[in-house]
């Protein structure tokens, strides 16, 4: 009887390992979904496996899901019968490495390491880009783990856009963690030129939001001073610096005076005039107005100046229209509306040129509207308010 039931087993331990087999020969046809279920069979009862099989049958599995989602015409479509594939490709990726000690299919893996890293960190982007940011911190998160484990541990993006999402997600400790780790990366060994100036603006302004945001304005000042000298006509960089100094008061007078320096080392640098205008917009409004005409002077295709002035005019018939309401006077009302209609007509054509560089700026398109129904333009009043509405229509 004894001898009877030692051959089940025997057979039961080949009968499994040959489902390992039989995947295998599935994936060199590239029968990948045949090679799953052999291995969903096989791994069902690892305990009839010995450490090796099960070690190679997740080497397959890895390779098989892999091996469908790159081979196919419609990698969307596989994706959506298969909505766990990254995930179950990462699960087998480690369950081999629990398994094989010996090392005999780390060659495997890794060459199914450096299939996935590349594709794992393209859908994170993909995902970041439509706002899906917890699941675009987990591609990341797996697209870094191979990367490391295939010995590319100096690739700095899916650090640095880990960081950016991990801000947005309000997890500053862990943004500053990974862009800081951009950051030194990125020194140590940079991109090509092209594809540095497409992301690490990014991490510089982020560090900049990130420590301000914890109150560290010195950290926050000096990343600021580096990324400027790096690029020093980068948008986002000069925004993330403006507002440090506009949320944080006490360096205003700090904030004029360095850009007041700056100004005088490169008088005809617009970058700098329109920061130092907007500093200029808390303490005096019409000192602002006068450096952006300046800006316009220089560049009047200048879109934040524009937008910027054209705000400024808005914003002081506003403050006449409160006069107007606010007296009984004939007289000075008729002084006030003729004024503000003054300030509505030096307005319309910056918001104009403003609205043709950003056409669903819906705070422009409104402004726009109440300038044209103030001036009595109302068919174009009316041709602004349709635009808007159909953007919001878009939107829901």
């Amino acid at each position: 009887m004894r001898i009877w039931a030692f051959g089940l087993a025997i057979i039961s331990l080949w009968a499994q390992k040959s489902k390992v087999t039989s995947a295998a020969l599935a994936v060199q046809d590239a029968e990948y979904e045949k090679a799953l279920n052999f291995l969903q069979e096989a791994l069902a009862s690892p305990q009839l496996l010995k450490p090796k099989d099960i070690a190679k049958a997740y080497m397959l599995r890895g390779r098989a899901y892999m091996g469908m989602l790159l081979s196919s015409k419609d990698p969307q479509g596989v994706l959506n019968k298969y909505p766990n594939l990254f995930e179950e490709v990462i699960l087998s990726i480690r369950k081999c490495k629990e398994q094989d000690a010996a090392k005999e299919f780390e060659n495997d893996l890794k060459l199914t390491a450096a299939q996935a890293s590349g594709v794992l960190y393209l859908k994170g982007f993909e995902l970041f880009q439509k706002e899906k940011l917890a699941d675009a911190r987990q591609h990341f998160t797996w697209a870094l783990e191979l990367y490391e484990m295939i010995g590319q541990k100096e690739f700095y993006p899916p650090y640095a856009l880990r960081g950016i999402v991990n801000l947005q997600l309000r997890d500053t400790t862990a943004a500053i963690q990974d862009l800081e780790k951009a950051r030194t990366l990125a020194a140590q060994k940079p991109l090509p030129k092209e594809q540095e100036g497409q992301l690490l603006p990014f991490v510089y302004s982020s560090l900049i939001n990130a420590y301000g945001g914890k109150g560290d304005t010195e950290k926050a000042l000096s990343i600021a001073n580096e990324g400027r000298s790096k690029f020093p006509t980068d948008d986002n960089i000069r925004r993330a610096e403006l507002n440090l100094y506009l949320q944080n008061p006490g360096l205003q007078e700090k904030a004029l005076e360095r850009f007041r320096q700056e100004l005088q080392r490169d008088p005809k640098n617009e970058t700098y005039m329109v920061i130092y205008a907007q500093l200029w917009e808390r303490i005096n409004p019409d000192s602002a107005a006068a450096y952006y005409q300046q800006v316009l002077a220089l560049n009047p295709n200048n879109l934040n100046a524009r937008y910027n002035l054209g705000a400024y005019y808005v914003n002081q018939a506003a403050e006449l229209s409160a006069k107007y309401n606010e007296t009984r006077d004939e007289k000075l009302q008729q002084k006030y509306f003729a004024k503000m209609q003054e300030y509505f007509r030096l307005a319309l054509p910056h918001l104009e040129k403003a609205h043709e560089q950003l056409p669903e700026d819906m705070a422009l398109l409104q402004s726009l509207i109440q300038v044209t129904t103030h001036l009595g333009m109302d068919d174009k009043a009316q041709d602004y308010l349709r635009k808007k509405n159909t953007i919001q229509q878009k939107k829901n």
